[in-house]
Formats: C-alpha cells, structure tokens, sequence
C-alpha cells in the first residue's frame, strides 16, 4: 500500500523536475522580465483550460465546477491576506514578487496533485495504473515550468528547489495510499478540489503575474507572448 504512496511520490517529482531543468533552460533565450511574466501567464493558463478545467467538469459538472472556481478565488484572497501580513513583501523588490508568486503555485499545485494521487491509488487493480503512471510524469512537466519559472528568477537554491519539488509531490503520495483504500467513490469531492485548485491557479496567474507583464510591457506585447506559451502548453499536450 505505501510503496504506492511512494511510486505516486517519485513519479510526480520527475515530471516537475523535468519541469525545473526545461525551464533552467527556456531562461536563457527570454528577453526581458515582460516576456518572462508573460510566457508564464500563457504556460499556466494554457494547462489550466485545456487540460485541467475539462477533467474538472468531467468528474462533477459545471455546477460544482463554478462553486469550486469560487470557492479557490476566496481562498486566494485569504491566502495573499495571511501570506502578506506574516511575511515582509516590498512591491518594489522583484525577489520577494517571485517568491510569493512560487509560493501561491506550488499551493495551489499540491491541491490539484492530490485527486490525481487518488485516481492513480484506486487503479491499482485495472488495467490503466501503468498509463496513470506515465501521465503523472508527462502531466507535471508544464506545472514544473510554470513553478520554478518564479522560484529561479527569485534566485533559489538547488536545495531550495528541491525541497518545493517535495513539498508538491508529497500529496499524489498521500493520495495515492487514500485511493488504494478508498477508490474513486467521490467524483463529485475531488471535483470540487480540482475546481478549488483552478481558482487558485488562475487568479495567481492574472493577480501576480499577468499584471507584472503589463507594468513592463504593453497590453498587446503581453497577449502576444502569453499566447504563445498557450501554444506551447497545447501543442506539448496533444502529444502526451
């Protein structure tokens, strides 16, 4: 049973380290903190709406959907309240942006982990645990970029990084064990906590990230450039 925690566990911080080295790489061809804010901003919400919202409405329609989409919104908020209030954050520092961006995504990717832990734990006894397996690899690569865009430009460590690496992967772990003893017998749960994850995700991109594009940048310039990290996510998931 915990070896499954732990195959879950290995296998989600391959993929997001996958994700760190491609992304230690994507740095030296960016021009500029615009086009970097933006890439990222098409990255993430490129993952978010093509891969991420439809697994959601899948599990448990658009009714439970929106609630989650809300439900993460507030939590959002209340998150950037508390995180603001415990930590000394400078607008003006760039260093202390990137943090508490990093921080924001790897919450809200731990929240989206964790169902995806539950579904690999409750295939155990299918036929399609070794495809869940592969996809929890191929699947947290573009959310390895997407965090570690941030923590790099914050100027972490290796140590530091790997250390986040642990921190997202240790819920599909967690996950998987719950699913090998529970199963999927929740759709409509893991549903909601997907949405929650996606409300998150999606007002870290636009409050903390997309807006830095436009203070460095235009309005088009960013649309462009965001536009063409979606491509990226799009292109790179139609071949997973």
């Amino acid at each position: 049973m915990f070896y499954i925690g732990v195959l879950g566990f290995v296998a989600t911080a391959i993929g997001i380290s996958i994700g760190g080295l491609l992304t230690m790489l994507l740095r030296r061809f960016q021009q500029g903190i615009a086009a970097i804010y933006a890439l990222c901003t098409g990255l993430i919400l490129g993952l978010v709406f093509l891969e991420i919202v439809p697994e959601s409405i899948n599990l448990g329609g658009w009714t439970i959907f929106i609630l989650g989409i809300v439900t993460g919104s507030l939590l959002f908020l209340l998150i950037h309240q508390t995180y603001s209030k415990v930590t000394t954050i400078n607008h003006h520092s760039s260093k202390d942006l990137f943090m508490h961006t990093g921080y924001l995504l790897a919450i809200s990717i731990s929240i989206h982990n964790f169902p995806m832990g539950i579904a690999f734990g409750s295939s155990q006894h299918t036929g399609i645990s070794d495809s869940i397996l592969q996809t929890l690899i191929l699947h947290n690569i573009p959310e390895g970029i997407a965090m570690f865009t941030p923590l790099l430009l914050a100027g972490l460590g290796i140590y530091e990084l790997l250390l986040f690496t642990c921190i997202v992967s240790l819920p599909v772990g967690i996950g998987a064990v719950l699913g090998s003893m529970v199963g999927m017998d929740y759709p409509a749960l893991w549903a909601f906590i997907i949405s929650l994850a996606v409300g998150i995700m999606i007002m870290v991109t636009l409050k903390e990230i997309f807006y830095e594009a436009l203070r460095h940048s235009s309005m088009v310039y960013s649309l462009l450039i965001s536009g063409v990290g979606a491509l990226i996510i799009g292109m790179y998931l139609r071949t997973i």
